[in-house]
């Protein structure tokens, strides 16, 4: 059972109670809407051997965009592992928008550690499996879906959740990628040999052994 599960009702936050009431949990039509929306990331399986190459594509993109924080990106692919396994791992379009968020994170100097929008929105619905979402933690799913993978996205699912519950979806959010928060995940001990895809490179993490 993941720490998400053990905590309680999907996406509560600790020392909150976001308990769905008479007639709020999530009915049969949004239940279906999220069934599909995991019916397409299953329908776009890829390989597992393909994760390195999707990874070393992403970075290879976040590099052209922010050349300022080429060195960083080029030694951070132990970083972009997800925090648990599941099987839209094997999807490339989840993996792309997991790895990219956490690319741009680092570009811009912001904080690896929480949850990404993709590992939030794969905890949720673990738990959906095991519990019925109430209103908040059904629109958190929807924002999270629609943030992660606009391009394959139900039309206007999540408006109506925000319109009646954006404050509790917002702290959720918050809780749930605190929860999701990998302290490990920064850059640090590195070393390079000067060279980036065999070819030299001043990477400002070349050791001075190499200089």
């Amino acid at each position: 059972m993941s720490d998400v599960q053990r905590d309680g009702q999907a996406g509560s936050p600790a020392g909150r109670r976001h308990h769905a009431r008479p007639g709020r949990a999530v009915n049969a039509r949004h239940a279906a809407a999220i069934a599909e929306l995991l019916a397409r990331v299953q329908a776009e399986v890829t390989g597992a051997a393909a994760l390195v190459d999707i990874a070393e594509d992403e970075i290879e993109q976040a590099v052209a965009c922010h050349p300022q924080a080429a060195d960083d990106l080029f030694h951070s692919f132990r970083l972009l592992l997800p925090a648990f396994e599941a099987r839209a791992w094997d999807t490339e379009f989840v993996l792309r928008a997991h790895f990219r968020e956490l690319l741009e994170r680092m570009a811009r100097g912001e904080d690896t550690r929480p949850g990404t929008t993709v590992e939030c929105l794969l905890a949720i619905a673990q738990v959906a499996m095991e519990v019925p979402l109430n209103g908040a933690a059904a629109g958190l799913y929807l924002r999270l879906w629609s943030a992660a993978f606009p391009g394959h996205e139900l039309s206007d699912h999540g408006k109506h959740y925000e319109a009646l519950y954006k404050g509790s979806i917002d702290d959720i959010e918050r809780w749930t990628r605190a929860k999701l928060a990998i302290p490990g995940r920064v850059l640090r001990d590195i070393t390079c040999d000067g060279l980036h895809h065999g070819q030299p490179a001043a990477c400002r993490y070349r050791t001075e052994a190499q200089s």
